[in-house]
């Protein structure tokens, strides 16, 4: 009897458990249904924010610890560049700091939580009918969007029409060209330049080589090492010091600290008086690396090598900038490849001789191939 009892105890506390989850499940789907409909209920709002702001995030501002005279946008730009100057490169300091002092000072004593898209948008216009170009332009986004996000100030960036950026600046001439303005680099008569150019025409950018010093240069082991605080790319590389950079440095008057004492505004201007000495004006001084990439690219310098002599982190960063899409590259690789595989309109039927060098011996397979052609097929068979 007792045992029955107590079964029955059992099987009553089972169903009130099963009676408590069912309640509990019906209680959780009504939330879940109540959360839809509010979802539903703040949707236009939600959907109005976006339009407005651009986005959903939520500003975080404490006015309580906020001093209106701190806020003024030449305040906060003091601080942010001051923090940029730690880890940014001071080429990138550089372009933030021209971009605040020529264009946004009309913003300077006004406080950042009251500056609108239309403030921008008005720099802006300015700045397109002062003709200044699409790149120069959108530093202006570069700016102010971290400077004011990082001080908890949104805004909708969609609402601000910024010009297309330029295409990326590529060495358009000819080799001929290339050797021309290679030759007046390097027979300038300013001897710093001299040795500049000679650093610029391996690849390097203008900022690293300006910043470059004597305790870089590794004169036993033949190499100089551009640590990762003066380059764009925030990594350390290590070059081989060829004759010709040796040279650079040994005409140089210094002895130790930058090797080149000169600064980068009197850097452009030797750059220009060169450029303008050959008839040549539409470069600048960063085009001479693409021009290196270009020309070596051009006659068949692996594109792996090039991205390494650039200090590119990506491979994929020298193609696009200085390939393009391929085309050319494709075509030249079908061609060196029919040239060697065999092609009845490029091959004819000759007696070669056994003392014929290799070189002598393909051109008389390939009579209408260039000399580039032959090396690039003696190198292949290699």
């Amino acid at each position: 009897m007792m045992m029955k009892l107590d079964l029955q105890k059992t099987m009553k506390q089972n169903r009130q458990i099963e009676f408590i989850k069912y309640k509990l499940q019906l209680k959780q789907c009504t939330s879940i249904i109540k959360a839809v409909a509010d979802m539903q209920k703040y949707k236009v709002e939600m959907q109005t924010t976006l339009r407005e702001k651009g986005t959903l995030k939520q500003e975080r501002k404490n006015f309580k610890q906020i001093n209106s005279k701190d806020r003024k946008l030449s305040s906060v730009y003091e601080a942010w560049i001051n923090g940029k100057k730690i880890n940014q490169s001071p080429a990138t300091v550089r372009l933030y700091d021209g971009c605040y002092n020529t264009h946004l000072t009309k913003l300077k004593n006004k406080i950042i939580d009251n500056i609108t898209e239309d403030d921008i948008q008005n720099i802006i216009n300015t700045m397109l009918n002062n003709g200044k170009s699409p790149s120069t332009i959108n530093m202006v986004k570069m700016v102010m969007k971290p400077l004011l996000e990082i001080n908890d100030v949104q805004l909708n960036w969609k609402k601000i029409i910024l010009p297309k950026n330029d295409k990326k600046r590529t060495f358009k001439g000819t080799d001929e060209d290339a050797k021309k303005i290679t030759k007046a680099l390097l027979e300038y008569k300013h001897p710093i330049m001299r040795g500049i150019f000679a650093f610029l025409l391996s690849g390097r950018r203008i900022g690293e080589t300006l910043q470059l010093e004597y305790k870089h240069i590794d004169f036993n082991s033949g190499t100089f090492t551009l640590p990762k605080e003066i380059t764009k790319t925030k990594t350390s590389s290590t070059y081989v010091l060829t004759p010709l950079l040796l040279n650079a440095i040994k005409s140089q008057k210094t002895t130790k600290g930058k090797i080149f004492a000169l600064k980068r505004d009197a850097a452009n201007y030797h750059f220009h008086k060169v450029m303008q000495s050959i008839n040549v004006h539409n470069m600048v001084m960063h085009d001479i690396r693409s021009m290196v990439a270009v020309v070596a690219l051009r006659n068949g310098a692996d594109i792996y090598a090039v991205s390494k002599m650039l200090s590119h982190k990506l491979l994929s960063t020298t193609e696009k900038s200085y390939i393009g899409n391929g085309t050319e590259r494709a075509i030249e690789a079908q061609n060196t490849f029919l040239a060697v595989a065999g092609n009845s309109d490029n091959v004819i039927d000759v007696e070669v001789s056994d003392t014929d060098t290799e070189y002598e011996a393909l051109k008389k397979i390939y009579p209408n191939a260039t000399d580039t052609k032959i090396y690039e097929i003696m190198e292949m068979m290699k």
